[in-house]
């Protein structure tokens, strides 16, 4: 991707930025499993990723005690939303949903890169814009009435439950690769004290 595609929104850092402690990366077509499949295999991941990244952190320590276990139940939550909007959302089937989780000395940072359909990308980026720019507790609530009053399936209240309930910063970074599909990466940064 040329540096002139992308349009960045919030502060993302770039994947190779910071320091890295550790990385673990997931990686799947969407165009090999039906949809149902694609649910239950991103839950199966969020799974992996919190066992896998709470063994990274102390079962008990000064700090707090059940830190290892409050970790596992966080990153669970947050692979899981941002790997069941990318299964949900991506619109090319052939091209490869990422996930990418990488530990900082104060944070852990989940990149999550997905194909977007063109048309439906104005309409996130307004989105996003709110997140960025409106208070996200009343915005959940918004959110959560507008979800129960209509049809919709696109909701955000995952990524409002991130930022209010755990302390999340969110970015995105929306690109175009070289074959023309256009991309969007997620960036969700969870708060983090090791013991």
């Amino acid at each position: 991707m040329s540096e002139k595609q992308n349009k960045v929104f919030g502060d993302f850092i770039e994947m190779d930025e910071g320091d890295m402690k550790g990385r673990l990366s997931l990686s799947f077509q969407a165009m090999t499993l039906n949809i149902d499949e694609l649910w239950e295999g991103s839950s199966l991941s969020a799974k992996f990723l919190s066992t896998f990244w709470g063994k990274f952190f102390p079962d008990h320590c000064s700090i707090s005690p059940h830190i290892r276990k409050q970790v596992e139940d966080e990153v669970h939550y947050i692979s899981g939303e941002l790997l069941g909007n990318a299964v949900k959302f991506s619109h090319e089937p052939e091209y490869m949903i990422e996930i990418c989780l990488y530990l900082c000395e104060k944070e852990l940072r989940f990149y999550v890169t997905n194909s977007v359909h063109p048309d439906s990308e104005g309409n996130f980026q307004m989105f996003i814009t709110k997140i960025l720019s409106e208070d996200t507790s009343v915005l959940f609530l918004e959110q959560l009435e507008k979800s129960a009053s209509c049809e919709s399936n696109e909701s955000g209240v995952g990524f409002l439950t991130m930022i209010n309930d755990y302390g999340v910063m969110l970015s995105w970074k929306f690109g175009e690769n070289v074959r023309g599909v256009k991309t969007v990466t997620t960036l969700a940064r969870l708060p983090i004290v090791r013991g």
